[in-house]
């Protein structure tokens, strides 16, 4: 629909800022009501093995054979591909269309210095 398109054109181009900093702190005209419903965070890939059922050693959503690895979590955009790990342990698998990244849970928060890297690489910018 073009309205749709226009939308996801527009917010292409938008600032990467949260919505706490973009707009709430900003605002006179918010209103917060009660609610009682279930809430997390999704700061980071981390929050997926609080909120994503788990085979009691990972967390995966995607197509996983895994040897000897605990603690992963693994995630595919794809269900046409396999991730297999082997021997690994508190790690961070993913990978969306033509990009895989591979982290230590604890490094998660470098992501973002990960995807600058790429911003600044002509070579690599494509791949965002």
């Amino acid at each position: 629909a073009p309205l749709e398109e226009k939308g996801v054109a527009a917010y292409a181009e938008l600032e990467k800022k949260s919505i706490d900093y973009a707009l709430m702190e900003k605002t006179q005209l918010a209103y917060v009501l009660p609610a009682s419903f279930g809430w997390d965070d999704l700061g980071d890939w981390n929050a997926l093995e609080r909120l994503h059922n788990s085979d009691g050693k990972n967390v995966a959503m995607a197509n996983h054979v895994e040897l000897d690895t605990e603690g992963a979590i693994v995630y595919s955009s794809s269900d046409d591909e396999v991730i297999v790990t082997i021997g690994l342990d508190d790690v961070l698998v993913v990978r969306d269309r033509n990009a895989t990244l591979i982290a230590k849970k604890d490094r998660t928060q470098d992501i973002k210095k990960a995807i600058k890297l790429i911003q600044n690489n002509s070579k690599l910018q494509d791949f965002l």
